[in-house]
């Protein structure tokens, strides 16, 4: 029963995600959304994955990290959180935000395939888990991302006359694969983003 649950619910996120990409693309030029949405984000594909977050025992800080900053790999991240809370977001000051839960409301994050497709005119969310109450935390995560084999690389309207590339192109795998964690399979290396792997301005500097 659970697992038919789940199913459903990946399914009904899915279809939510495609019409948030819709409108995502439409806040980028009019009738994009028609003109990109089939042959960039029509073979996207999505996992779910259940987060349980565990209090460490005999801390005594009113406050534990219980993921640090980071930012999702995703196109677009679809999030529901229990009634616990924790999650921040990183405004451009630098500032932490708590995004407290409301009932029958989801999170969306843009992720950091969506922020190099868009030449970085969508900005991936910096954000981390709080734990602020010393009991389990669950959350859904829901991730859309393009496939595995897709070359990543914005489309020449998007970027715009008289604009530089800020990302080289890149195979989505390969990323997914540079953001792998130490342990096989979990791709929530922390701290790492699309700017480190792919962005232009950072390798210009480095020489």
């Amino acid at each position: 029963m659970i697992v038919e649950t789940l199913k459903e619910y990946g399914n009904k996120m899915m279809e939510l995600s495609k019409r948030i990409t819709k409108v995502v693309l439409l806040s980028l030029g009019d009738g994009y959304d028609r003109k990109f949405y089939e042959p960039e984000f029509g073979k996207c594909h999505g996992y779910l994955r259940i987060v349980n977050y565990s209090p460490p025992e005999n801390v005594e800080e009113k406050e534990v990290e219980g993921l640090g900053m980071h930012t999702d790999m995703s196109c677009i991240t679809i999030l529901y959180q229990d009634e616990t809370g924790g999650l921040q977001m990183r405004s451009k000051q630098g500032e932490w935000i708590d995004i407290c839960p409301c009932e029958n409301a989801l999170v969306i994050n843009i992720g950091d395939l969506m922020q190099a497709w868009s030449n970085g005119r969508l900005r991936s969310s910096e954000h981390r888990v709080i734990l602020k109450r010393f009991v389990n935390r669950l959350s859904l995560a829901f991730f859309c991302c393009f496939e595995d084999e897709k070359v990543i690389s914005a489309p020449d309207d998007i970027v715009g006359d008289g604009n530089l590339r800020m990302y080289k192109p890149f195979v989505c795998l390969d990323y997914l694969k540079f953001r792998e964690n130490n342990e096989e399979g979990k791709f929530d290396k922390i701290g790492y983003t699309v700017n480190d792997f792919a962005g232009l301005k950072l390798q210009m500097q480095s020489y």
